[in-house]
C-alpha cells in the first residue's frame, strides 16, 4: 500500500536514469525562416542551421510510468561554438503515461512539456501519418512515404542524427529557473541557468522517406510561428534504448532577458492574461 510518506529506498530510486525505451515513430526535418528561428532562440545559444527538427513517437517502455505518445519541434544550436545539441521549443504528450512523462521531464530536467488533447500515430505498410491536437485544434499533421527524402542533399545530415546499430550520445539545452513571489503577489523568474541534458540512445531501425507537414498556431501553441518553407525529409525509426544520464548546469543567464522564452512551452496564455478563459 502506498503512503504519503515513502521509504528511504523509494527516495533512492526516485527518477533514477529515466529511460524512454522501445521508442518508435516519425523523425522529421524542414527548412524554416532563418531570422525567425534566430529570434526564438535565447542567448547564449546560437542557431547552427535554419532548420527545424522534430518527432512524433510512441514511448513504448518508459522507466517512469506507462507508455505515452510525444511530439516536439526543436532547433539545432551550439553553446560557445563547441557543444552542439537540440533546443526544443515545445513538447506535447498524450496517453496513459503522459502525466508521468510531463513531470519527469519538466521537474527533472527543465523540459518545456505540456499535455495534448490527442496524438495519433499510425503506420500502414510504406506510409505513416501523425496528428497532434490540443484545445480542439489540430496543431500538426504529418505524413511519411517510404523512399527518397524530399531534399536528397540533406540525407547525410539526417542519417548522422540517427546512426544505426551503435550507441550515440546527444545533448539538449534547457533553462532551469525558480519562481519567487514578491510582497505584492507577483511571481518572477529568478536563478535562471542554462543546462544541458545528455542522452544515450541506440537506433536499431531507420527507414527514410518523403515528408508532408502542416502546422497551425493557437493562442497557447504557436507551432506555425516556425514556418515550413521546405520539407527536407522524414524517417520511421526505432530506439531500442534511450536513457537520460546527466543534466549539467552550464552557466547562469540574465533572468529578465530569458524570461520571455520560458512561458509558452510550459504554460498556457491564461497564466499571464486573465481575460483568457474557456468553459
Amino acid at each position: 500500500m502506498t503512503s504519503f510518506k515513502v521509504t528511504d529506498e523509494n527516495v533512492a530510486t526516485f527518477l533514477t536514469l529515466p529511460s524512454m525505451n522501445d521508442q518508435a515513430g516519425l523523425s522529421l526535418a524542414y527548412a524554416t525562416d532563418p531570422a525567425k528561428l534566430a529570434a526564438l532562440v535565447p542567448a547564449p545559444l546560437k542557431v547552427v542551421a535554419p532548420i527545424v527538427v522534430g518527432y512524433v513517437v510512441n514511448m513504448g517502455k518508459p522507466s517512469f510510468g506507462a507508455p505515452y505518445l510525444e511530439e516536439t519541434l526543436y532547433a539545432l544550436v551550439s553553446y560557445q561554438d563547441k557543444l552542439v545539441g537540440a533546443y526544443p521549443f515545445q513538447l506535447l504528450l498524450h496517453g496513459p503515461g503522459a502525466e508521468a512523462g510531463l513531470v519527469a521531464g519538466r521537474e527533472g530536467a527543465c523540459i518545456p512539456k505540456k499535455l495534448a488533447d490527442d496524438i495519433t500515430l499510425r503506420r500502414t505498410g510504406d506510409q505513416a501519418e501523425a496528428t497532434v491536437t490540443r484545445h480542439g485544434h489540430t496543431l500538426l499533421h504529418a505524413t511519411w512515404q517510404k523512399g527518397a527524402i524530399n531534399e536528397p542533399s540533406f540525407m547525410p545530415q539526417f542519417a548522422q542524427m540517427l546512426p544505426l546499430n551503435q550507441e550515440t550520445q546527444t545533448n539538449s539545452f534547457f533553462f532551469n529557473y525558480a519562481l519567487k513571489q514578491d510582497d505584492q503577489g507577483a511571481n518572477h523568474f529568478t536563478d535562471v541557468s542554462l543546462v544541458t541534458t545528455q542522452m544515450r540512445s541506440f537506433t536499431d531501425s531507420l527507414e527514410a522517406g518523403a515528408l508532408t507537414l502542416d502546422l497551425t498556431s493557437t493562442e497557447d501553441d504557436p507551432l506555425a510561428e516556425l514556418p515550413v518553407l521546405k520539407p527536407l525529409g522524414a524517417a520511421w525509426y526505432h530506439f531500442k534504448t534511450s536513457t537520460m544520464f546527466k543534466t549539467e548546469t552550464l552557466t547562469s543567464v540574465d533572468a529578465t532577458a530569458t524570461a520571455p522564452f520560458l512561458i509558452t512551452g510550459r504554460y498556457d496564455r491564461g497564466i499571464y492574461d486573465p481575460a483568457v478563459t474557456s468553459y
